[in-house]
C-alpha cells in the first residue's frame, strides 16, 4: 500500500510537470490562470457592473462571494471529469505497468488538490488587497478543501468504474457537471432560490461546501458542527462506496479497457 501511494505521488509530480510542457511560460500558468480569473470577476463584476452585496461593506463584496466558490467548483468538477475518463486515458500504461489502477486515480486528486491550494492562496491575497479582514476562522478552509477533494474523488471513481461499460458516460458527465454548476449558488446568491427552489440547496451536496467557503470569506464565520458533520458523512459514505465498487469491478475493467 505504501509503495502504491508513493507511486501515486510520482505520477502526480509527473502530471504537474508535463501539463504545460512546451509552453513559453511553463508552470507559471498554474498561477496565471487563477490570477486572470480573479481579475476578470473582480473588475468586470465588482467594478464595471458595480455589483455589491449590501450585507458586506466592501465594494468588492460580490467578488469575495464569487471567487472562493468558483475556485472550489473548478477543482471539484475537474477531479470528477478527469477521473471519469481515467481508465481509458491511462489504458496504455495500465496494460504495460503492473500497478494498481487506483494509483493513477490517486495522482489526479493529489495534483488537483495542490492546484486548489494555490488558487485559494491567491484568493486570500486578493482579500488582503481589497482590505477584507482575514481571521483564524480561515483555517477551516484547509479541512473543508481536503474533504471536498475526497468527496469529488469518491464520485469520480464511482463514475469511472461504469464508464468502460457505458461509453456515453464520458460525454454525459461533463454535461451533467455543467448543469450542476448552474443549479449551485456560485454566481448568484442562495437567497435568490431558497424560497422558490429550496430543493436545489437541500439536495445539492456541493452547496454545503460552497456555503462554508462563502461564509468564511464574507463574514469570517465558522461552519456549524451540523454542516461539518454532514460533509464528513457525505464524504465517508461516498469514498466507502467507491472502494467497495472498485474491489468488485476492477478485475473486469482490466479485461475490457
Amino acid at each position: 500500500m505504501k509503495q502504491n501511494i508513493l507511486l501515486a505521488f510520482s505520477f502526480a509530480k509527473r502530471d504537474f510537470k508535463e501539463r504545460y510542457v512546451g509552453t513559453g511560460l511553463g508552470q507559471f500558468w498554474y498561477i496565471i490562470s487563477p490570477l486572470v480569473m480573479i481579475f476578470i470577476y473582480s473588475v468586470i463584476f465588482s467594478d464595471f457592473m458595480k455589483m455589491k452585496l449590501d450585507i458586506v461593506d466592501n465594494s468588492y463584496a460580490y467578488s469575495i462571494h464569487l471567487i472562493p466558490a468558483l475556485f472550489a467548483w473548478t477543482s471539484f468538477s475537474t477531479i470528477i471529469i478527469r477521473l471519469n475518463s481515467s481508465f481509458s486515458d491511462k489504458a496504455h500504461l495500465i496494460k504495460k505497468i503492473n500497478v494498481p489502477m487506483y494509483s493513477f486515480q490517486l495522482s489526479i486528486i493529489l495534483t488537483e488538490l495542490f492546484l486548489f491550494f494555490i488558487s485559494m492562496l491567491l484568493a486570500l491575497i486578493f482579500l488582503l488587497i481589497v482590505n477584507q479582514p482575514i481571521t483564524l476562522t480561515f483555517l477551516w478552509i484547509i479541512p473543508i478543501m481536503i474533504l471536498q477533494s475526497i468527496f469529488a474523488f469518491g464520485l469520480g471513481v464511482i463514475l469511472s468504474l461504469f464508464t468502460p461499460f457505458f461509453k456515453d458516460l464520458k460525454e454525459v458527465v461533463p454535461i451533467i457537471i455543467q448543469l450542476w454548476f448552474w443549479m449551485t449558488p456560485i454566481i448568484y446568491m442562495a437567497s435568490m432560490i431558497e424560497d422558490k427552489y429550496p430543493y436545489l440547496l437541500v439536495y445539492n451536496p456541493f452547496y454545503y461546501f460552497v456555503n462554508i467557503y462563502q461564509d468564511i470569506f464574507l463574514y469570517s464565520k465558522s461552519p456549524s458542527l451540523i454542516d461539518v458533520g454532514l460533509i464528513i458523512l457525505m464524504t465517508t459514505s461516498t469514498i466507502f462506496l467507491a472502494g467497495y465498487l472498485y474491489k468488485k469491478m476492477v478485475s473486469t475493467i482490466k479485461d475490457i479497457i
